[in-house]
């Protein structure tokens, strides 16, 4: 019987697997919020921790509510006009 091995993924495939961009990927990396193994000056990800990462993030986002987005921008809407 063939021995299954786990699925390795680089930073640029778990950027497209999740959907986000490999900036977001290398932020939640050192933020300590993504399980990742480094090798050498490279990421690598296990494919099953990444579904489980996400199957626990889900089932907690269900839990609570939507927060509101921040506006961006000036605090002031208004532009100063210069005289």
């Amino acid at each position: 019987m063939l021995e299954r091995r786990p699925t390795i993924m680089t930073v640029q495939e778990v950027a497209r697997y999740l959907r986000v961009h490999a900036i977001t990927v290398y932020r939640m990396i050192r933020l300590g919020r993504l399980p990742a193994i480094r090798v050498g000056r490279g990421w690598r990800f296990r494919k099953d921790e990444i579904d489980s990462w996400l199957h626990r993030h889900e089932a907690n986002s269900q839990d609570q509510p939507a927060k509101p987005a921040k506006p961006r921008g000036r605090s002031n809407p208004r532009r100063r006009v210069p005289r």
